[in-house]
Protein backbone atom coordinates (compact mmCIF):
# COMPACT_ATOMS: atom_id res chain seq x y z
CA UNK A 1 0.00 0.00 0.00
CA UNK A 2 1.40 3.19 -1.24
CA UNK A 3 1.62 6.88 0.96
CA UNK A 4 0.13 9.17 -0.75
CA UNK A 5 0.45 11.93 1.49
CA UNK A 6 2.95 14.50 0.77
CA UNK A 7 1.70 18.16 2.09
CA UNK A 8 -1.97 19.56 1.96
CA UNK A 9 -2.46 21.75 -0.68
CA UNK A 10 -3.60 25.20 -0.62
CA UNK A 11 -7.06 24.93 -2.56
CA UNK A 12 -10.19 23.81 -0.42
CA UNK A 13 -12.02 20.85 -2.92
CA UNK A 14 -15.31 21.41 -1.99
CA UNK A 15 -15.50 24.73 0.00
CA UNK A 16 -16.93 23.23 3.11
CA UNK A 17 -13.94 22.91 5.10
CA UNK A 18 -13.11 25.57 7.32
CA UNK A 19 -9.69 25.93 5.95
CA UNK A 20 -7.86 25.30 2.94
CA UNK A 21 -6.70 21.72 2.20
CA UNK A 22 -9.97 20.22 4.42
CA UNK A 23 -12.46 17.63 2.58
CA UNK A 24 -15.69 17.34 3.89
CA UNK A 25 -16.34 13.17 3.84
CA UNK A 26 -17.82 10.26 4.82
CA UNK A 27 -16.20 7.27 5.71
CA UNK A 28 -18.15 3.40 4.66
CA UNK A 29 -16.32 0.46 6.04
CA UNK A 30 -16.12 -2.91 4.77
CA UNK A 31 -19.58 -3.67 6.04
CA UNK A 32 -21.26 -0.94 3.84
CA UNK A 33 -21.36 1.43 7.34
CA UNK A 34 -20.53 4.82 7.94
CA UNK A 35 -18.34 5.97 10.91
CA UNK A 36 -20.55 7.45 13.09
CA UNK A 37 -20.39 10.29 15.81
CA UNK A 38 -23.38 10.38 18.24
CA UNK A 39 -24.81 12.94 19.73
CA UNK A 40 -24.23 12.87 23.21
CA UNK A 41 -21.39 11.62 25.18
CA UNK A 42 -19.05 11.31 21.85
CA UNK A 43 -19.50 7.86 21.05
CA UNK A 44 -18.39 6.91 17.94
CA UNK A 45 -19.36 3.79 15.65
CA UNK A 46 -19.97 2.39 12.53
CA UNK A 47 -23.36 1.36 11.98
CA UNK A 48 -24.60 4.66 9.44
CA UNK A 49 -26.51 3.64 7.09
CA UNK A 50 -26.26 6.91 5.17
CA UNK A 51 -24.60 10.13 5.22
CA UNK A 52 -26.56 12.49 7.49
CA UNK A 53 -25.45 15.03 10.09
CA UNK A 54 -24.00 12.56 12.06
CA UNK A 55 -21.70 10.76 9.35
CA UNK A 56 -19.73 13.91 8.15
CA UNK A 57 -16.46 14.20 8.85
CA UNK A 58 -13.61 17.57 8.17
CA UNK A 59 -10.27 15.92 7.11
CA UNK A 60 -7.70 18.64 7.79
CA UNK A 61 -4.42 18.79 7.74
CA UNK A 62 -2.51 18.48 11.16
CA UNK A 63 1.11 19.97 9.99
CA UNK A 64 3.32 20.20 7.18
CA UNK A 65 4.54 16.36 7.29
CA UNK A 66 0.98 15.67 5.30
CA UNK A 67 -0.86 14.24 8.54
CA UNK A 68 -4.38 14.40 8.69
CA UNK A 69 -7.20 14.61 11.58
CA UNK A 70 -10.65 13.72 11.34
CA UNK A 71 -12.90 16.12 12.93
CA UNK A 72 -16.84 15.25 13.74
CA UNK A 73 -20.11 17.35 13.69
CA UNK A 74 -19.22 17.77 17.43
CA UNK A 75 -15.93 20.10 16.74
CA UNK A 76 -13.89 17.25 17.85
CA UNK A 77 -11.52 15.07 16.93
CA UNK A 78 -11.02 11.37 16.74
CA UNK A 79 -7.78 10.23 18.22
CA UNK A 80 -5.84 6.83 19.44
CA UNK A 81 -4.74 6.41 22.96
CA UNK A 82 -0.99 4.11 23.66
CA UNK A 83 -3.50 1.05 24.05
CA UNK A 84 -5.63 1.35 20.68
CA UNK A 85 -8.28 2.86 22.03
CA UNK A 86 -10.55 5.00 20.07
CA UNK A 87 -12.18 7.90 21.03
CA UNK A 88 -14.22 11.10 19.53
CA UNK A 89 -13.40 13.81 22.59
CA UNK A 90 -9.75 15.18 21.63
CA UNK A 91 -10.60 19.24 21.19
CA UNK A 92 -6.99 20.25 20.33
CA UNK A 93 -5.98 18.96 17.27
CA UNK A 94 -2.21 19.66 17.58
CA UNK A 95 -2.73 16.15 19.91
CA UNK A 96 -0.22 13.78 18.43
CA UNK A 97 -2.80 11.18 19.27
CA UNK A 98 -5.08 12.89 16.57
CA UNK A 99 -2.41 12.15 13.67
CA UNK A 100 -3.07 10.05 10.73
CA UNK A 101 -1.49 9.12 7.56
CA UNK A 102 -3.68 8.03 4.49
CA UNK A 103 -2.53 5.30 2.17
CA UNK A 104 -4.35 3.64 -0.51
CA UNK A 105 -4.99 -0.15 -1.35
CA UNK A 106 -3.57 -1.28 -4.93
CA UNK A 107 -6.39 -3.19 -5.59
CA UNK A 108 -7.87 -0.18 -7.75
CA UNK A 109 -10.69 -0.02 -5.83
CA UNK A 110 -10.07 3.50 -4.22
CA UNK A 111 -10.06 1.99 -0.31
CA UNK A 112 -8.02 4.31 2.04
CA UNK A 113 -6.21 3.22 4.75
CA UNK A 114 -5.72 4.92 8.20
CA UNK A 115 -2.75 4.32 10.32
CA UNK A 116 -2.81 6.33 13.33
CA UNK A 117 0.77 8.52 13.90
CA UNK A 118 1.41 7.90 17.81
CA UNK A 119 0.03 4.41 18.01
CA UNK A 120 1.60 3.08 14.51
CA UNK A 121 -1.35 0.73 13.54
CA UNK A 122 -4.49 0.76 11.23
CA UNK A 123 -8.19 2.43 12.17
CA UNK A 124 -10.72 -0.45 11.72
CA UNK A 125 -14.01 -1.51 13.01
CA UNK A 126 -15.32 -4.25 14.36
CA UNK A 127 -18.60 -4.09 14.44
CA UNK A 128 -20.07 -1.39 16.94
CA UNK A 129 -16.53 -0.81 18.10
CA UNK A 130 -13.97 1.18 16.26
CA UNK A 131 -10.27 -0.52 16.73
CA UNK A 132 -6.31 0.59 16.25
CA UNK A 133 -4.54 -3.02 16.21
CA UNK A 134 -3.60 -3.56 12.83
CA UNK A 135 0.01 -3.63 12.35
CA UNK A 136 -1.30 -4.01 8.77
CA UNK A 137 -4.48 -3.27 6.74
CA UNK A 138 -6.92 -5.56 6.33
CA UNK A 139 -10.59 -5.50 4.78
CA UNK A 140 -11.60 -3.90 8.40
CA UNK A 141 -9.33 -1.13 7.76
CA UNK A 142 -10.46 0.15 4.78
CA UNK A 143 -12.12 2.26 4.56
CA UNK A 144 -14.32 4.09 0.99
CA UNK A 145 -14.84 7.63 1.00
CA UNK A 146 -17.67 9.49 0.43
CA UNK A 147 -17.34 13.32 -0.52
CA UNK A 148 -19.92 15.61 0.96
CA UNK A 149 -19.37 18.47 -2.09
CA UNK A 150 -22.41 19.72 -3.79
CA UNK A 151 -23.97 18.24 -6.45
CA UNK A 152 -22.99 20.28 -9.14
CA UNK A 153 -19.11 21.53 -9.12
CA UNK A 154 -16.15 23.22 -11.53
CA UNK A 155 -13.13 20.81 -11.55
CA UNK A 156 -9.76 22.65 -12.22
CA UNK A 157 -6.45 21.09 -13.25
CA UNK A 158 -3.70 21.68 -11.02
CA UNK A 159 -1.19 21.21 -14.00
CA UNK A 160 -3.06 23.27 -16.48
CA UNK A 161 -4.47 25.70 -14.21
CA UNK A 162 -7.26 25.50 -16.62
CA UNK A 163 -11.34 24.41 -15.68
CA UNK A 164 -12.77 21.59 -17.44
CA UNK A 165 -16.07 22.02 -19.56
CA UNK A 166 -17.81 20.43 -22.08
CA UNK A 167 -16.97 20.85 -26.03
CA UNK A 168 -18.31 22.78 -28.56
CA UNK A 169 -19.69 19.63 -30.40
CA UNK A 170 -20.40 17.79 -26.68
CA UNK A 171 -18.61 13.88 -27.26
CA UNK A 172 -15.71 15.08 -25.07
CA UNK A 173 -14.58 16.96 -21.50
CA UNK A 174 -11.55 19.53 -22.62
CA UNK A 175 -9.06 21.74 -19.83
CA UNK A 176 -8.72 24.60 -20.95
CA UNK A 177 -11.26 27.10 -19.86
CA UNK A 178 -9.53 30.56 -17.62
CA UNK A 179 -13.20 31.11 -15.44
CA UNK A 180 -15.55 28.31 -15.04
CA UNK A 181 -18.36 30.48 -16.17
CA UNK A 182 -21.46 28.70 -17.90
CA UNK A 183 -23.44 24.94 -17.34
CA UNK A 184 -20.90 23.51 -19.88
CA UNK A 185 -18.31 23.73 -16.88
CA UNK A 186 -20.62 22.19 -14.43
CA UNK A 187 -20.23 18.63 -13.60
CA UNK A 188 -22.02 16.61 -10.93
CA UNK A 189 -19.74 13.68 -9.08
CA UNK A 190 -22.19 11.01 -8.56
CA UNK A 191 -21.17 8.54 -5.63
CA UNK A 192 -22.07 5.14 -6.74
CA UNK A 193 -21.53 2.85 -4.03
CA UNK A 194 -17.63 2.00 -3.74
CA UNK A 195 -16.64 4.90 -7.11
CA UNK A 196 -17.80 8.33 -8.45
CA UNK A 197 -18.83 9.37 -12.23
CA UNK A 198 -18.15 12.29 -13.90
CA UNK A 199 -21.63 13.58 -15.61
CA UNK A 200 -22.07 16.32 -17.89
CA UNK A 201 -25.17 18.85 -18.35
CA UNK A 202 -25.95 17.10 -21.56
CA UNK A 203 -26.38 13.90 -19.44
CA UNK A 204 -23.04 11.91 -20.48
CA UNK A 205 -20.88 10.30 -18.92
CA UNK A 206 -17.19 10.78 -18.99
CA UNK A 207 -15.49 6.90 -19.66
CA UNK A 208 -11.68 6.59 -19.09
CA UNK A 209 -10.80 6.50 -22.75
CA UNK A 210 -12.09 10.20 -23.01
CA UNK A 211 -15.78 9.41 -24.86
CA UNK A 212 -18.91 10.40 -23.03
CA UNK A 213 -21.50 7.79 -23.26
CA UNK A 214 -24.93 7.54 -22.34
CA UNK A 215 -25.12 4.60 -19.76
CA UNK A 216 -22.91 4.89 -16.79
CA UNK A 217 -20.64 1.54 -17.82
CA UNK A 218 -17.71 -0.17 -15.75
CA UNK A 219 -15.53 2.41 -17.92
CA UNK A 220 -17.54 5.55 -16.62
CA UNK A 221 -16.57 4.59 -12.99
CA UNK A 222 -13.49 6.44 -11.10
CA UNK A 223 -11.48 5.50 -7.60
CA UNK A 224 -11.20 8.81 -5.82
CA UNK A 225 -7.87 9.52 -4.37
CA UNK A 226 -6.49 11.94 -2.21
CA UNK A 227 -2.88 13.38 -2.55
CA UNK A 228 -1.62 16.63 -1.40
CA UNK A 229 -4.56 18.20 -0.53
CA UNK A 230 -5.85 17.38 -4.26
CA UNK A 231 -8.13 14.79 -6.07
CA UNK A 232 -6.93 11.98 -8.50
CA UNK A 233 -8.96 9.53 -10.11
CA UNK A 234 -8.26 6.54 -10.72
CA UNK A 235 -9.78 3.80 -13.03
CA UNK A 236 -10.46 -0.01 -13.05
CA UNK A 237 -7.31 -0.05 -14.64
CA UNK A 238 -5.26 1.75 -12.48
CA UNK A 239 -4.75 5.02 -14.31
CA UNK A 240 -5.98 8.45 -13.58
CA UNK A 241 -7.86 11.01 -14.98
CA UNK A 242 -5.70 14.11 -16.43
CA UNK A 243 -6.08 16.77 -19.54
CA UNK A 244 -4.26 14.57 -22.56
CA UNK A 245 -2.77 16.53 -25.67
CA UNK A 246 -2.89 20.09 -27.24
CA UNK A 247 -7.08 19.76 -26.97
CA UNK A 248 -6.49 18.71 -23.27
CA UNK A 249 -8.80 15.81 -23.67
CA UNK A 250 -9.79 14.58 -20.35
CA UNK A 251 -9.01 10.58 -20.45
CA UNK A 252 -7.13 8.37 -18.22
CA UNK A 253 -3.54 7.47 -19.40
CA UNK A 254 -0.79 7.53 -17.06
CA UNK A 255 -0.54 5.12 -13.87
CA UNK A 256 1.22 7.49 -11.51
CA UNK A 257 0.32 10.95 -10.14
CA UNK A 258 2.28 14.19 -11.03
CA UNK A 259 0.20 17.81 -11.13
CA UNK A 260 -1.37 16.77 -14.17
CA UNK A 261 -3.35 14.13 -12.35
CA UNK A 262 -4.29 16.31 -9.53
CA UNK A 263 -7.59 18.21 -9.58
CA UNK A 264 -9.53 20.83 -7.00
CA UNK A 265 -13.31 20.64 -6.96
CA UNK A 266 -15.15 24.31 -6.47
CA UNK A 267 -18.51 25.03 -6.26
CA UNK A 268 -20.29 26.30 -8.34
CA UNK A 269 -21.37 30.47 -8.55
CA UNK A 270 -24.86 31.00 -8.87
CA UNK A 271 -25.84 31.66 -12.31
CA UNK A 272 -28.84 33.39 -14.26
CA UNK A 273 -30.40 35.22 -17.26
CA UNK A 274 -32.50 38.10 -17.04
CA UNK A 275 -34.96 38.61 -19.61
CA UNK A 276 -37.01 42.13 -19.58
CA UNK A 277 -40.95 41.50 -19.78
CA UNK A 278 -41.95 44.28 -22.19
CA UNK A 279 -39.87 43.36 -25.09
CA UNK A 280 -38.78 39.73 -23.67
CA UNK A 281 -34.71 40.49 -24.42
CA UNK A 282 -32.35 39.39 -22.19
CA UNK A 283 -29.97 41.31 -20.08
CA UNK A 284 -26.24 41.91 -21.41
CA UNK A 285 -23.16 43.25 -20.31
CA UNK A 286 -22.61 44.21 -24.29
CA UNK A 287 -23.73 47.25 -26.08
CA UNK A 288 -26.52 47.05 -28.66
CA UNK A 289 -27.63 43.66 -27.53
Amino acid sequence: MPLIMNGLGDTSLNGSGPEKGCWTIGLINSKSKYLTAETFGYKINANGTSMKKKQVWVLEPSDETGHVCLRSHLDRYLSVDQFGNVTCDCEDKCDPTTRFEISVADDTSGRWALKNVSRGYFLGAAGDKLTCHAKVPADSELWFVHLAARPQVNLRSVGRKRFAHLSEEGDEIQVDANVPWGPDTLFTLEFRGERYAIHTCNDRYLSREGRLERECTKDCMFAAEFHGGFLALRDARGQYLSPIGSRSVLKTRSETVSKDELFSLHDSLPQASFVARLNSRYVSVKQGN
